[in-house]
């Protein structure tokens, strides 16, 4: 797939800058901040420990973005958390180990090449957590795929509607939210629907809720749904789906535009691999996806960034997130009715996880480096585990051995190796080690790599 449609739903297509602009931005803020102060200086013959080597590798970029954002997000606490004074379990996620845990946080590659920490703590929060959100939203799309081509294989046909409700920029989230629930729970019993479900061949829906804001037009919750019916009759799917929206934009209040309302037919035929695609991704990737509005992961992004001018401005972004969190807890992100449930069960049991399973499911196909207890907590404390990720990839155990020197907090670092002949990061016994072998660490990257 080419880049710029990976690009199409990513956090990053709302941001102004090249992802060289970007790396320069987060390099800043490691390494020109007094919080981070230097150590000694490197020697001659490594990298610097700038972790962006090259422009076009947007996923250092993207990493470095996700935890800068996680971070902003840790900071918000709900009125429910704030009167039971609890901490969210955002705080923890990205850095706490594992409940019970005393083993070492171990630097994992998955079946498909990609690095991440095994044995630290996940939040699944998929409307707070920019990070929990990718995967979980990864997960749903493969689930909603899976769940298209079922119904394909049969050679029935998929609609695919969006509809909305007046706002204006005075409304509420919470307001506008609960009108587009209410009317749309109310609108399913309409006589032209609930009544002719078996003339029209409905099988069932898949409803997914995306929320946007704009200053001009505040909130603005939409929704996504999926309608299966038993035939391929394209015809009379689309007179039906025209009624549908035409309806629905004039129901009670909704007071909408027939152009605001959108509806599409997805049929079995292979050519229509791009749409189901696109398809997928607007039903699974609503909160982080580009759009004509801020989305709530945006609004952390361009914080993240300092993407703003002046402290109102800032404050207005970091409001449009809290606010979202506030009325989104509690909610489904995709609802899948019981009646499409019972007829693919058996492909249903493979995607039935909760959120929190989803972010704890991994492969590993290698540990590579494993980092003792107190190394991860300062590694924690100066927020580097993107960067220790990216210096693994770009230059194996010697790079992130050199990022880690360069701070103070990690004089004492020394590497040993355990039982399974695996890296281990720890402190040794203050300049000891050295003295006695000077090319202990030569060594070791010796033995691990053979060169």
């Amino acid at each position: 797939m080419q880049l710029e449609q990976v690009l199409k739903y990513s956090i990053l297509h709302n941001i102004n800058y090249s992802s060289k602009e970007l790396a320069q931005i987060f390099d800043n803020q490691y390494f020109n901040s007094e919080r981070y102060p230097k150590a000694l200086a490197l020697d001659n013959n490594t990298d610097l420990v700038r972790h962006i080597n090259h422009p076009e590798d947007i996923s250092s970029v993207y990493k470095t973005l996700l935890h800068r954002m996680r971070n902003i997000a840790k900071q918000n606490y709900t009125i429910k958390e704030t009167k039971e004074k609890r901490k969210p379990r955002i705080q923890f996620c990205g850095y706490s180990v594992n409940a019970n845990s005393n083993q070492p946080v171990r630097l994992c590659k998955n079946d498909k090449g990609g690095l991440f920490f095994n044995g630290v703590a996940n939040c699944g929060g998929y409307w707070r957590c920019p990070v929990c959100a990718l995967k979980i939203s990864e997960n749903k799309k493969e689930l909603l795929s899976g769940l298209i081509n079922a119904h394909q294989l049969k050679g029935f046909s998929i609609g695919f509607l969006t509809l909305t409700v007046r706002h204006s920029r005075f409304d509420t989230l919470k307001k506008s939210l609960e009108k587009i629930s209410k009317n749309y729970r109310s609108f399913q019993n309409q006589r032209f629907f609930s009544r002719n479900k078996i003339e029209l061949g409905f099988m069932g829906q898949v409803k997914t809720l995306e929320i946007t804001y704009s200053m001009d037009n505040g909130w603005h919750p939409h929704l996504h749904i999926l309608f299966f019916y038993n035939h391929s009759d394209i015809k009379k799917i689309e007179k039906f789906q025209k009624e549908f929206i035409s309806k629905w934009f004039k129901y009670q209040d909704n007071n909408g535009t027939l152009g605001a309302q959108n509806q599409k037919i997805l049929t079995a035929d292979i050519s229509n691999y791009l749409a189901k695609y696109d398809i997928t991704s607007e039903m699974t990737k609503g909160q982080i996806k580009s759009s004509k509005g801020l989305t709530p992961f945006t609004a952390l992004a361009k914080i993240a960034c300092g993407d703003f001018e002046g402290y109102m401005e800032k404050h207005r972004l970091y409001g449009i997130y809290s606010c979202y969190v506030e009325e989104t807890q509690g909610k489904h992100f995709v609802n899948i009715s019981n009646s499409l449930r019972t007829e693919y069960s058996q492909f249903m049991e493979e995607f039935n996880k909760t959120d929190e399973e989803i972010v704890n499911q991994t492969t590993i196909d290698e540990v590579l480096l494993k980092v003792s207890l107190p190394i991860w907590k300062l590694i924690c404390k100066n927020d580097l585990q993107p960067l220790v990720l990216i210096k693994y990839k770009e230059n194996n155990l010697e790079g992130v051995y050199n990022l880690l020197k360069y701070f103070r907090d990690f004089n004492g670092l020394d590497v040993e190796i355990d039982k399974d002949d695996i890296p281990i990061l720890t402190f040794g016994m203050c300049e000891l080690p050295k003295i006695r072998y000077p090319n202990l660490y030569q060594q070791i990257v010796a033995k691990t790599w053979k060169v």
